[in-house]
C-alpha cells in the first residue's frame, strides 16, 4: 500500500518514531520536510508499508531525495514513482539500502551511481592535542570563508547551495587556523541534536595538506563539544583514507556508512 502526504510536515509527524530507529539519518527528514508546504509531481512525500514494514521517500528541491525503510518494499514504492511520472533526481540514505535501490532502479533501465558515499562517525571523548593555533571566525572572515566553501563544496562534487547572507548568519561557528597572512585550514560546528554537535565543512588549502591543520581544528572542535555537555558527530568520505585516519586519530569512530546516488541522464 502506498500512501502520499499533503505536506511534509503531517509526513514528518506520521513517521517520526519509525524514522527515529536512525538517529542519524533522521535529521534530513526533520530540515526538509517543515519546507515541503505542498507536494506534487517534483517535491513529494510517501510511503510504501506492509504489515510491520515501511519505505518512506521525501523530495525537497534543491536537496537529494531522502529514503529510508525496508528492502523488501523498494520494489512496491520505485514502481508506483515510475508510473505515476514522480521526478526522480539524485538520492541520500544509507548505503546498504541504496545499493538495493540502484540495483532496482537498473532493473528498469534507470542508471544510479554511488557518487559519495560517507562513514557516519562518533566520539564521546576530549582529545589531547596541541590546538593553540586555532581560532574562532569573525565577520571579517566572511569572504575567505565563502570562497573556502566553495571549493569543499565543489571538491566533494555536492550539489549544496549557499549564500553569504546565510554563511554570515553563523560565521562565529568556524574554527580556522591562519598561516602566512590567511586561512589554511577550517571546520564548522552546529548542534545536530539535543545530544550531539556536528563537525562539517572540514577543509585545508592543497598546499597545506598533510601539516596536521585539519586535525588540529577538529580536536579543538571535539574538545569544544564536549565541554559543552555533548558528543561530537561527523560525515567522512570513505574512499578518503587521509581524512579517515586524521579522524581515528583524535577518538572518532565509525556508526554506519550513508551514500550519495547520482542519477545519470
Amino acid at each position: 500500500m502506498i500512501k502520499t502526504y499533503n505536506n511534509g510536515n503531517d509526513f514528518y509527524s506520521e513517521n517520526k518514531d519509525f524514522l527515529l530507529k536512525n538517529i542519524y539519518t533522521e535529521v534530513f527528514f526533520r530540515l526538509d520536510s517543515p519546507l515541503l508546504i505542498k507536494t506534487d509531481k517534483y517535491e513529494y512525500a510517501l510511503k510504501a508499508k506492509d504489515n510491520n514494514k515501511e519505505l518512506l521517500v521525501l523530495k525537497k528541491e534543491p536537496y537529494n531525495i531522502l529514503f529510508f525503510g525496508d528492502f523488501e518494499l523498494i520494489p512496491e514504492l520505485i514502481d508506483y514513482l515510475i508510473e505515476n511520472n514522480y521526478e526522480l533526481k539524485d538520492y541520500l540514505c544509507p548505503i546498504d539500502l541504496g545499493d538495493k535501490i540502484k540495483e532496482y532502479f537498473k532493473t528498469k533501465n534507470i542508471q544510479y551511481d554511488l557518487t559519495l558515499g560517507m562513514d557516519f562517525m562518533e566520539a564521546y571523548e576530549k582529545c589531547e592535542i596541541d590546538t593553540k593555533e586555532v581560532e574562532h571566525a569573525t565577520i571579517n572572515d566572511l569572504d575567505e570563508i565563502f570562497d573556502l566553501t566553495n571549493r569543499f563544496i565543489k571538491d566533494c562534487g555536492l550539489n549544496s547551495v549557499h549564500t553569504k547572507e546565510k554563511l554570515k548568519e553563523k560565521i562565529e561557528t568556524y574554527r580556522l587556523i591562519r598561516k602566512d597572512g590567511r586561512i589554511v585550514s577550517m571546520a564548522h560546528l552546529y548542534e545536530n541534536s539535543s545530544k550531539d554537535y556536528k563537525i562539517s565543512m572540514v577543509y585545508t588549502r592543497d598546499e597545506y595538506r598533510g601539516m596536521g591543520y585539519a586535525k588540529k581544528v577538529c580536536g579543538y572542535i571535539l574538545n569544544e563539544i564536549i565541554d559543552k555537555g555533548y558528543y561530537a558527530t561527523l560525515n567522512v568520505d570513505i574512499k578518503n583514507p587521509i581524512s579517515n585516519h586524521v579522524y581515528k586519530s583524535i577518538g572518532f569512530k565509525r556508526v554506519f556508512s550513508q551514500g550519495i546516488y547520482g542519477l545519470k541522464k
